[in-house]
């Protein structure tokens, strides 16, 4: 049994979707069924049902989700704690974030900040559960960081806790759809009154996670109906291009396709629902390699990721 076979049966489990299953993981979706098949040869029994749309576990594959969940965690815990055993581990920053972000905005974000930081060695952990979880790992020096998305009408990151925060960006959550032949967005939210809207969500434990909030407020006459969750943005987006609903995604993870038209809106740019982006640290935690890191962030400018 391959590692890849587990993190591509948990990824079919997440999407429920053999061909954005297949995007998420980088394969062709044949090579991808061929990798599903290799492990339910290995498991000798069928884990997905291929008759059912969207894809369904059979009882077999329900009974593997926590094993093979298990399995991909020991297996990367692991390979970290090797990894982190031989390497220089003062050079080392680590941050805690969202899924999202991770892809979105970390990558461009630190990049950025080389030239003028003497940190080597970035670690990255998305896997801290819910929003307490993050913040249990700040304040436990478990993680050096912790960036994350905050909404100033809905939600203020540790009003509770003793936290220091900058704010290093603004973006933009964008409500968007396949557009229908002409071109034209499948649901104009604005003009849907007694409308049912099937509803791509992101699954969060943010439970004011701001999107919720903006539905209630602004589409009382609309009813949405949750047809697909994710806490994975790329995925989100792959069902909107498939033609699954309305999703409010990150304008920098749809600002190509708003472009050629492979997407667009489900409502004007005024209504976009614009959050920050901060970073958060332990005041009481005063490494200097740290405070150094700190300094450096304070120096830069809050960069707009919103629509023009």
């Amino acid at each position: 049994m391959e590692l890849k076979w587990l993190e591509d049966f948990l990824a079919l489990h997440m999407t429920r979707n053999f061909h954005t299953a297949a995007k998420l993981r980088h394969v062709s979706q044949p090579a991808f069924s061929r990798r599903i098949q290799s492990l339910e040869a290995w498991v000798q029994e069928p884990l997905f049902d291929r008759n059912a749309r969207p894809a369904n576990l059979t009882k077999a594959g329900e009974k593997f989700i926590p094993l093979a969940q298990e399995l991909v965690s020991l297996s990367y815990q692991v390979r970290e704690e090797i990894s982190l055993s031989s390497k220089d581990e003062g050079a080392k920053i680590s941050f805690a974030t969202l899924n999202t972000l991770a892809q979105s905005f970390m990558p461009t974000w630190l990049k950025g900040l080389q030239p003028i930081i003497s940190a080597d060695q970035f670690y990255v952990n998305t896997g801290f559960g819910d929003l307490a979880g993050y913040l249990d790992a700040l304040e436990t020096n478990e993680v050096d960081f912790f960036v994350c998305y905050e909404a100033p009408e809905t939600f203020f990151i540790g009003k509770d806790r003793i936290v220091s925060s900058l704010k290093l960006a603004e973006e933009a959550l964008v409500p968007v759809v396949k557009p229908d032949k002409d071109g034209n967005p499948t649901w104009w939210l604005p003009d849907a009154e007694n409308q049912t809207i099937p509803y791509l969500c992101t699954r969060t434990e943010i439970s004011t996670w701001p999107v919720r909030e903006h539905i209630k407020k602004n589409y009382t006459n609309l009813e949405f109906k949750t047809v697909y969750e994710s806490n994975i943005a790329t995925a989100l987006k792959s069902m909107v291009l498939e033609g699954f609903g309305v999703a409010w995604i990150p304008y920098t993870m749809v600002s190509d396709e708003l472009l050629t038209g492979e997407l667009v809106r489900a409502a004007a740019p005024e209504t976009d629902i614009i959050v920050d982006i901060k970073i958060y640290r332990n005041p009481n935690h005063h490494e200097e390699k740290l405070n150094k890191f700190w300094q450096a962030v304070a120096s830069q400018e809050v960069v707009s990721f919103c629509y023009d």
